[in-house]
């Protein structure tokens, strides 16, 4: 990770807030990746803790929210959907959720309904 250039870009995105992307989850070391994220000053860190999925990395992920402490948010990505997100709440401890549910949301007509549909399961989910 190029921890300088990508500080000179978080600098120049100011006032907007930036999100590190899951490039990270190729870290071979994810602890060490997330002190250099840390060290650019992005504002958050979408991951799925260096596997395919979220739900695959629960653990991994608790980890990196627990290290990440206040310093930054780390929002796991990837899978997540209203079947698992209760799990990934109480598994990682996250306070934020990246959801694109391209694994239970069709493409094609009805793309949009279909994907309002499963936002408001998840809503749902999350208040229980």
């Amino acid at each position: 990770m190029d921890v300088g250039r990508t500080r000179e870009l978080v600098e120049w995105a100011a006032p907007w807030p930036v999100t590190f992307h899951r490039a990270f989850d190729a870290c071979v070391d994810l602890r060490a990746g997330l002190e250099d994220v840390i060290r650019t000053g992005a504002n958050r860190l979408l991951t799925s803790g260096g596997k395919a999925t979220a739900p695959e990395a629960f653990p991994i992920l608790g980890e990196l929210v627990r290290s990440a402490g206040e310093r930054i948010v780390v929002m796991p990505g990837s899978g997540l959907n209203a079947g698992n997100i209760g799990e990934a709440v109480e598994r990682t401890g996250a306070r934020e959720f990246h959801a694109g549910l391209s694994s239970v949301v069709a493409r094609g007509a009805g793309e949009m309904e279909e994907f309002e549909r499963e936002v408001r399961k998840m809503n749902l989910a999350l208040r229980r």
